[in-house]
């Protein structure tokens, strides 16, 4: 068992000790420091390292027995921890808050906005329950709750700690908890920064929609070691004689066509499939759990979806566009490129047998 040294105390790891404010806030600086130092060099999942960081508070800090991490779209429903460590966990693991009237004007949605909460006792007497129950069954005498929110997007959060002495937070003070509640901020900032860099290298610049470089991060959608995995298909999507439109209205017109037809293609999908700009006048599009005759009713609604009627374009100007499609299932054991390559054929008959039309590869 190892052994921490303070100035005027020694414990053994993890046993309660009797409360010695300036320990503890010695402890708390401890973690603060290292935080900060993994921050440095984070390179991983951040919600799993601020978990680590606060399984380390609640193992150094005797008198802090549960904390937990919550991040999001501030405009949330309802709060379920996502890192949560400490001796009250199985607390905070069931623990599930709704937004309702009463809630609203509750520590967990106010912090959520953003306001500066005093800390708070809780006593085995509260007329909110889980409350009542924290304090009779964990021991929770005092809780501090804390706002995250990123710099980068307009996600928040919260930072949720609770003691086991009464006034722990004031009498420990505030300020160091407010710092290691800043590192997290920053950590999620940072890697939402991250995500979005990630996005936008595999973005097409015109239409918004992922490009070609991103079908690699897609193919595990659709990947298929078994027959016992869900069926999978790709559709080849390329506009009908797109180059007249090139050569008689100027790129410009032929941008704001490519960009319409994006968004009407998009519309046509189901949730869970995914558009590619695959290059030019071609889309790709990557369709999970669908089989072949899935493939042809996906097919067939994008390709109605752009002839049923003309492409409204920003300078107020209409164009007719169709479209050819060719469609394929994805074999067992097939890489993604191959079962595309499938669909190429299948739309290289559909533009030679009179274009504006959907036709599945066999296979």
């Amino acid at each position: 068992m190892g052994r921490f040294f303070i100035p005027g105390l020694v414990f053994p790891f993890g046993q309660r000790a009797g409360f010695d404010p300036r320990a503890e806030r010695a402890l708390v600086a401890e973690v603060v420091v290292r935080s900060a130092a993994a921050l440095v060099s984070f390179d991983g999942d951040p919600q799993a390292l601020i978990e680590r960081k606060c399984h380390m508070l609640t193992q150094l800090a005797p008198h802090i027995v549960l904390a937990w991490t919550w991040f999001g779209d501030p405009g949330a429903q309802r709060l379920q921890p996502q890192a949560v460590a400490g001796a009250a966990s199985a607390y905070a693991r069931g623990l599930v808050i709704e937004r309702n009237r009463l809630s609203a004007i509750g520590p967990a949605f106010r912090t959520l906005a953003g306001q500066r909460l005093e800390p708070f006792n809780v006593s085995r007497r509260s007329l909110y329950g889980p409350w009542r129950f924290a304090a009779r069954e964990h021991g929770v005498r005092s809780v501090l709750a804390l706002p995250l929110s990123s710099t980068h997007d307009e996600r928040r959060g919260l930072f949720v700690l609770y003691s086991d002495v009464e006034d722990y937070f004031d009498r420990v003070g505030v300020g160091l908890f407010e710092a290691l509640g800043q590192l997290f901020s920053a950590l999620l900032s940072m890697v939402a920064k991250q995500a979005e860099l990630s996005r936008a290298a595999h973005r097409d610049a015109l239409t918004g929609l992922p490009h070609r470089g991103a079908a690699d991060l897609l193919a595990a959608k659709v990947r298929r070691l078994t027959e016992f995995d869900p069926p999978a298909a790709v559709a080849l999507v390329d506009l009908d004689h797109f180059k007249s439109v090139n050569d008689t209205h100027g790129h410009a017109v032929g941008d704001a066509v490519l960009c319409a037809a994006a968004e009407r293609l998009q519309a046509a999908l189901r949730q869970g499939d995914t558009l590619i700009r695959w290059g030019g006048e071609e889309f790709c599009v990557v369709l999970p759990g669908t089989d072949l005759a899935g493939a042809r009713s996906v097919a067939g609604k994008l390709r109605a979806s752009l002839e049923r009627s003309p492409l409204h374009l920003p300078d107020g100007t209409s164009h007719a566009v169709t479209a050819s499609v060719g469609y394929a299932s994805v074999l067992v054991g097939e890489p993604l490129a191959e079962a595309v390559g499938r669909a190429d054929a299948a739309l290289y008959q559909a533009k030679h047998a009179g274009r504006n039309q959907a036709i599945g590869a066999e296979g």
